[in-house]
């Protein structure tokens, strides 16, 4: 599913037109990615949990050249689905 076609279906089950449903959607991304690199958790109830997590720096060795790099430690984003998201998700697969 494309982001048009996710628009499309949100705006019908809304009853908003096209341009307002993007809006919404848009404005709801923004709010997630903000918050997300502010370190909060984002919880939506039904759906899953949003958060961050930081991987440790480690070093990468090149075997054949015998060279060692350290890799910095990077940010995550991590989901982690609601138990009843899960459920839906197994009963749609059965």
């Amino acid at each position: 599913m494309t982001t048009e076609d996710f628009i499309t279906e949100l705006s019908k089950q809304l009853s908003l037109d096209l341009p307002k449903t993007s809006e919404i959607l848009t404005a709801a991304v923004n709010v997630i990615k903000d918050k997300l690199s502010e370190g909060a958790c984002i919880t939506v109830e039904g759906f899953g949990t949003f958060d961050t997590e930081k991987k440790p720096e480690y070093i990468l060795v090149k075997q054949e050249e015998q060279q060692q790099f350290l890799v910095p430690p990077k940010i995550i984003v991590v989901f982690k689905p609601d138990s009843a998201f899960i459920e839906k998700i197994k009963e749609k697969e059965v």
